[in-house]
């Protein structure tokens, strides 16, 4: 079997086919090539088969650890020009806008820092504690459901400290599906005036019932 062949079941990646495999002492760099000839604007979707240019340098995103070797995704990006928003580069399917990192690399990570410590997140995935809430930025941006305030009907409103309750943060959520769907930074009625804001007054007319403690909320 073809390196490029083995690597194309490795890793996986939507949309692209490998070219070119790197080994080095400490770094695997595989090259890859998008399959789809339409370009698509990462901003709005816009797509279209005309090509402004091609980028002279390749584009780079750190992928999940192969072993002890880091694992880097390269490729040629080509430029469109979108109605709306001008000269972008292309989207990729495998990473979000702007990210130096794949999407299996930055779920992972949103993943671990639900599970686990600060400490143990970058010895394992190598990134800076920085670089995990940017991650965890973006993964939440892209994946928090649009509709999770829809029909409330029972909620639960609490509040959790981290450094020596220095600093807190308010959690709404809802009863009927135990999920978190709220949360803002603070502990006070002007916290929670921010979740009712988001609600809106049509849908806070649905609340039948809200359970919290006595504090300042």
């Amino acid at each position: 079997m073809r390196v490029t062949t083995a690597f194309n079941r490795l890793l996986r990646l939507n949309g692209v086919h490998v070219r070119e495999v790197e080994i080095g002492v400490a770094l695997v760099v595989v090259t890859v090539a998008l399959r789809r000839r339409a370009l698509i604007c990462p901003h709005c979707g816009h797509r279209t088969r005309s090509r402004y240019d091609t980028r002279q340098r390749e584009s780079r995103w750190r992928h999940l650890d192969l072993g002890v070797f880091k694992l880097e995704v390269r490729c040629r990006l080509r430029r469109l020009a979108c109605p709306e928003h001008g000269i972008v580069t292309e989207q990729v399917p495998f990473a979000r806008h702007d990210a130096r990192f794949t999407r299996d690399f930055e779920d992972l990570v949103a993943w671990l820092a639900t599970k686990t410590d600060q400490t143990a997140i970058t010895n394992l995935c190598r990134i800076t504690w920085r670089t995990v809430g940017r991650i965890c930025d973006r993964v939440v941006a892209d994946v928090l459901d649009p509709h999770r305030l829809d029909e409330l009907f029972v909620i639960g409103v609490d509040e959790i400290s981290w450094r020596k309750q220095h600093h807190y943060l308010t959690l709404v959520s809802n009863h009927q599906t135990s999920k978190i769907v709220w949360a803002g930074p603070g502990r006070s009625a002007k916290t929670l005036d921010g979740f009712f804001d988001e609600l809106g007054p049509e849908r806070a007319a649905k609340l039948q019932a809200v359970s919290l403690d006595l504090g300042p909320a």
